[in-house]
């Protein structure tokens, strides 16, 4: 609904990728966006759905993806737009396995639609060799609706190319938090990159869940909310930082009523200069209430290329 009003504020250019995200915002906005600013890169539009990022010795890909034939089901328009992903990887030379580090699937009605997404991306991530012994992907998995009703599942995909294995390192703070393919899923917790001059860390969709898989505070909005930060604050402990480190974050609720409950918590442990989003979205479990995802950098000197 807000898509040609956004258009008219910020007008289509040669070397800008917009995503529209049908969620609605819980502080009033009329609709939210965020941003992440980095100087001397070069840009290019690949296609509308694609946007190379070129800074320092790396490029960063990000892509949407929406399925093709959008009267199959969750599984199938899963499957078509994991296919559509790889192939553009293709173009670059990269692939699913080395150069993928964040996803964001959104789905309709995913109540019902979940089980079919997660269907499809076990599959392909079998395929590519992502498994428990290698690693997965941090990603979220939300409600949104897209431009197209019929549209059940979108893909949004971030890619890197120019990385050494040695720079990544996969969160898991299992003291804290179950591996995700102890219930079926398959996606890491949290993604850690090691820049030469900073550390950028993915978080991803974090719930109220303990170190067995189970959702914790069921009916509690309030301490559900406590239990995702504190899940949060173990992954980046893990990776050397902590909730000052956040920079932004975006937090999904399945009844937006609760938002004036969960935002001063919130608000109370996260530092004042992190973006926050609040925002309506079903999780993928119903006794889910609340997930938070997240980004987080610090500072540091290593030997790698700076990120920019």
């Amino acid at each position: 609904m807000h898509k040609p009003f956004i258009k008219r504020l910020w007008p289509a250019t040669d070397n800008c990728l917009h995503t529209y995200i049908g969620q609605e915002p819980l502080d009033s906005s009329y609709f939210s966006i965020l941003c992440y600013v980095v100087i001397n890169v070069h840009k290019k539009l690949i296609n509308r759905n694609c946007l190379e990022v070129r800074h320092r010795n790396y490029t960063s890909i990000w892509s949407q993806h929406y399925p093709v034939n959008t009267t199959e089901n969750a599984e199938m328009q899963s499957d078509n737009v994991i296919a559509s992903l790889q192939g553009a990887l293709n173009k670059y030379g990269l692939s699913l396995e080395e150069n993928v580090y964040r996803t964001w699937y959104y789905i309709r009605d995913i109540d019902n639609n979940y089980a079919g997404m997660v269907h499809s991306r076990t599959k392909a991530y079998e395929a590519a060799a992502l498994n428990p012994d290698t690693h997965f992907i941090a990603s979220t998995g939300i409600e949104a609706l897209a431009h197209d009703p019929h549209i059940l599942v979108a893909l949004r995909s971030h890619s890197i190319k120019g990385l050494q294995p040695s720079q990544v390192t996969y969160l898991k703070a299992l003291e804290f938090l179950s591996p995700t393919h102890a219930y079926g899923v398959n996606f890491e917790r949290a993604t850690r990159i090691t820049y030469g001059d900073r550390i950028h860390c993915h978080i991803s969709g974090t719930a109220s869940i303990d170190a067995a898989g189970q959702v914790v505070h069921k009916g509690d909005v309030v301490k559900q909310c406590e239990r995702s930060l504190l899940n949060i604050e173990a992954l980046l402990k893990e990776g050397s930082m902590n909730l000052s480190n956040l920079v932004s974050a975006i937090v999904y609720l399945r009844d937006g009523q609760e938002y004036h409950r969960v935002a001063p918590v919130i608000r109370s442990v996260l530092p004042s200069d992190c973006a926050l989003i609040f925002t309506r979205a079903p999780v993928c479990r119903p006794d889910w209430l609340i997930e938070i995802e997240g980004e987080a950098i610090s500072p540091c000197v290593s030997p790698y290329p700076n990120f920019a």
